[in-house]
């Protein structure tokens, strides 16, 4: 499908599952919503919507010239796509690039909950960051990485952590370097990252 953000520009979208619980997937730079197919399964075999969604300049989404790195407006598109298709609690969760836009740009959005793999700050070029909208975040939040990752270094986890403004955050560190969406597929603790996210989510829907 196609979503349109609020300053027009097109966005490429996948739509799957059923039921009042959504999770919008936000995709790692360098790739495109493709990597999000296998997990959109596993959350809709828990019975969760999910709306997976190409970034403004990724994928097949528009490359616009202007605005080129509103990350939250895409956010924001997708969320509402899943409130108009029926959900009605919305969670962001992002992988890399997509979780640094989620704790980055997602403040003004109303949604349940948000989740971060090994997403802290955007990377010049990818994103911008907004120190402001971290502190502004309110509502559940949990990041998900792993000790060793150098893309998502120890040290910058603990500073964005402290920023985000939220009362219930909760934050999980696997040993080894694992980063992103290998979390939930590739990683020696797929599984229980997989258990930790889906009770997280039934927790604060």
């Amino acid at each position: 499908m196609w979503l349109t953000a609020s300053d027009g520009v097109r966005l490429y979208a996948v739509e799957s599952g059923e039921g009042a619980t959504a999770v919008v997937l936000a995709h790692q730079g360098g790739s495109d919503l493709c990597g999000w197919l296998p997990y959109m399964a596993t959350l809709n075999d828990a019975g969760i919507r999910t709306v997976a969604f190409d970034f403004r300049g990724w994928g097949r989404s528009d490359h616009p010239s202007d605005d080129a790195l509103a990350l939250g407006r895409d956010l924001e598109a997708a969320a509402a796509r899943a409130r108009a298709d029926g959900a009605t609690r919305v969670f962001l969760m992002g992988a890399s690039m997509g979780g640094a836009a989620v704790v980055q740009n997602s403040a003004s959005i109303d949604v349940d909950g948000r989740i971060s793999l090994s997403g802290t700050r955007l990377r010049s070029g990818f994103g911008i960051n907004d120190p402001k909208s971290v502190a502004g975040l309110r509502g559940p939040f949990l990041y998900l990485g792993s000790r060793d990752d150098f893309r998502a270094p120890s040290q910058e986890v603990l500073q964005v952590f402290a920023m985000v403004g939220s009362h219930d955050k909760q934050k999980v560190l696997y040993p080894g370097s694992q980063h992103g969406w290998d979390l939930v597929e590739f990683s020696l603790d797929a599984v229980q990252t997989r258990a930790v996210i889906l009770r997280w989510i039934r927790d604060h829907s």
